[in-house]
């Protein structure tokens, strides 16, 4: 089986960063991939272009690529992370984990027994590499990382870090700042949420499993970065397009005065 990228970059102490496909686009996650990230996530929680039969050509895509192919799942449910899994993604980011049971059943849901409770089918992986190969590996190339972005979540923090099966821990700054009462603008430098992600930070490290943050956009991605998180994003599809479409027409307007 395929090496995870994301993984063995983990293992040499180098963060990874991520495109973020929000249109469920296959030829858009394609062109990402191959821009150079580390890995694709295709956002199937919050990606208003996704649905359960395009997520799985956009893992075809950027299968393809040197990309790590992630989904954001809908909510922490076994049928939708084996649904992405045996399609072929690589990792998965589970959303709404408030409680280390809550980690512990999406970890599990990651892997083949006797380590989990992941159903074994004739899934895409296996054409490429053998139902034995890819069984006997996909338990520890399979990324599993799991959100924190509740008050309930930041709470049970060092529990949920030491869940079994997981990888990491994945901050959403947007709903946990909106929980905590922070500002949706300026969360970065907000003192408050500047704590919370120490504390999350020093949990993941205290359980030996990587903590990620998903930052914004490029400078508050590298600043969480340089805090010790091991992956982000920094721009979806969506933001990256309507941000360059309006730059082109502005230097247009700005041509033509």
């Amino acid at each position: 089986m395929k090496k995870n990228k994301i993984k063995e970059m983990w293992k040499q102490g180098k963060p990874g960063v991520m495109a973020w496909c929000a249109t469920g686009n296959a030829y858009v996650a394609e062109l990402m991939a191959n821009a150079g990230y580390d890995g694709v996530v295709i956002d199937w929680q919050h990606g208003v272009g996704v649905s359960q039969e395009n997520v799985v050509s956009c893992i075809q895509a950027i299968g393809n690529t040197d990309a790590v192919p992630m989904v954001r799942l809908p909510k922490n449910d076994p049928y939708y992370i084996s649904y992405v899994l045996d399609a072929g993604a690589m990792g998965v980011i589970v959303p709404m984990v408030n409680s280390k049971d809550d980690a512990e059943k999406a970890g599990r849901s990651c892997r083949y027994a006797p380590r989990g409770i992941r159903s074994i089918a004739a899934v895409r992986p296996m054409l490429a590499y053998g139902m034995d190969d890819y069984v006997k590996n996909a338990n520890d190339e399979v990324i599993c990382l799991v959100m924190v972005e509740t008050r309930t979540s930041l709470e049970n923090v060092e529990s949920i870090a030491k869940a079994p099966e997981i990888d990491g821990l994945y901050i959403g700054p947007s709903d946990l700042s909106l929980d905590m009462g922070v500002p949706l603008t300026g969360w970065a430098n907000d003192e408050r949420h500047v704590a919370a992600v120490n504390r999350i930070f020093k949990a993941a490290k205290d359980a030996r499993v990587v903590a990620c943050h998903h930052g914004a956009g490029p400078a508050e991605s590298a600043k969480f970065i340089k805090m010790g998180s091991m992956m982000c994003q920094i721009g979806s599809d969506t933001r990256m397009l309507t941000a360059s479409c309006a730059a082109s027409l502005k230097a247009y307007r700005e041509g033509i005065k």
